[in-house]
């Protein structure tokens, strides 16, 4: 990818949520605890009536309960819109200067949601919280960000809405523990954000190997025209991309789907292998003035460099990353992402390039 500087500063987070997520800002709360309880279903789902009031048994109750018990309550889930449950909500709706009349009906909805989702304190993603993927909202969510920060996955602003930031630091945490990379918070995630120890990102001198492992992290991720790039407010790693300058097959489907560009891909590596953020999400032109960046001939290369193609030194379109000598083969190798619709792949280095080396 040339360029995306321009793209970047006219790109908004509204233009990216409006165009690709559904059911923002409902808030999708932890499962039920009671076995017995219907999965939750956020309440402002079609699924749900426009009035939840007693004797109503279903996810949406089950929903209902666990917001009034973020926002103070203390109800048994079971999904069953009881005597208790009438009174948690007529609780809140006084405390909201609603009229308390024991419905849950759409302004309950709008500022139960609102308050659910603004709850503090911290939540076990383990027992209280079901699947966290985009659209979910709430105290779990707000949970998730702050660990995934703790393991520098992202640079999340902990607002509890589960939108394409957070999207990319999880998919950067499950390529870091070797996990299936979809997006979604669920089990396996879940169990190694609390049984794995975060490390600091490198430092110092940077060292080729840890470069070219958060490379391979990312071998089967699709490419995507300007993912990684920081559109939205990401950081580095798969993210949703953009139609802007777009010249690949059509119709274009890049700004609904999560991946990396050839220059997100290297950002990733030398962000997560080296603690450098390269061009700070700016396309191979900007890369290659990066103050990190020393011009070197192709006979000078090592693991760890990258390779720019094309006019000339600094008005490239296409990046790689030098892999070194495959022990197997004895092929000289590279990763890339190449184009759209192909994935993040290990294969023979192409050289006639403009060579770099990337140093602290």
């Amino acid at each position: 990818m040339s360029t995306l500087l321009s793209t970047r500063r006219r790109l908004s987070l509204g233009l990216a949520l409006a165009s690709v997520l559904t059911g923002v800002g409902a808030y999708t709360a932890a499962a039920a605890p009671a076995t017995a309880a219907p999965a939750p279903i956020p309440l402002t789902s079609s699924a749900c009536p426009a009035d939840l009031q007693p004797g109503e048994a279903d996810g949406c109750v089950t929903q209902l309960q666990l917001e009034l018990n973020l926002t103070g309550a203390q109800l048994t889930v079971d999904g069953q819109f009881g005597s208790a449950t009438g009174t948690a909500v007529r609780t809140f709706q006084a405390a909201h200067s609603l009229t308390a009349d024991g419905i849950v009906g759409p302004a309950t909805k709008s500022a139960l949601d609102a308050a659910a989702g603004s709850a503090s304190g911290t939540v076990d993603l383990r027992t209280q919280c079901g699947d966290l993927q985009t659209g979910v909202g709430g105290a779990c969510v707000s949970t998730l960000q702050t660990m995934l920060n703790t393991f520098h996955a992202g640079r999340l602003t902990v607002d509890g809405q589960f939108g394409p930031a957070t999207d990319t630091a999880v998919r950067n945490f499950q390529a870091a523990h070797a996990l299936t990379i979809d997006g979604i918070a669920g089990t396996a995630v879940k169990n190694a954000l609390y049984t794995s120890t975060p490390a600091p990102l490198p430092s110092g001198a940077v060292d080729p190997t840890k470069v070219l492992n958060a490379a391979k992290s990312y071998l089967g991720v699709k490419y995507v025209w300007g993912g990684g790039h920081s559109l939205r407010g990401e950081g580095p790693g798969p993210s949703l991309g953009t139609c802007d300058q777009y010249n690949g097959p059509l119709p274009c489907k890049a700004n609904i789907t999560t991946g990396l560009d050839c220059s997100g891909l290297v950002r990733a590596a030398f962000w997560f292998g080296a603690g450098i953020d390269l061009a700070h999400g700016g396309g191979t032109t900007e890369q290659t003035l990066d103050k990190h960046l020393t011009p070197i001939i192709e006979s000078q290369r090592r693991p760890g460099d990258v390779e720019y193609f094309g006019a000339d030194a600094h008005n490239t379109v296409h990046v790689v990353l030098y892999a070194g000598t495959d022990p197997t083969t004895g092929a000289d190798m590279m990763y890339e992402a190449k184009e759209t619709n192909s994935n993040v792949h290990y294969v023979t280095l192409r050289t006639g390039g403009y060579w770099y080396h990337v140093s602290a």
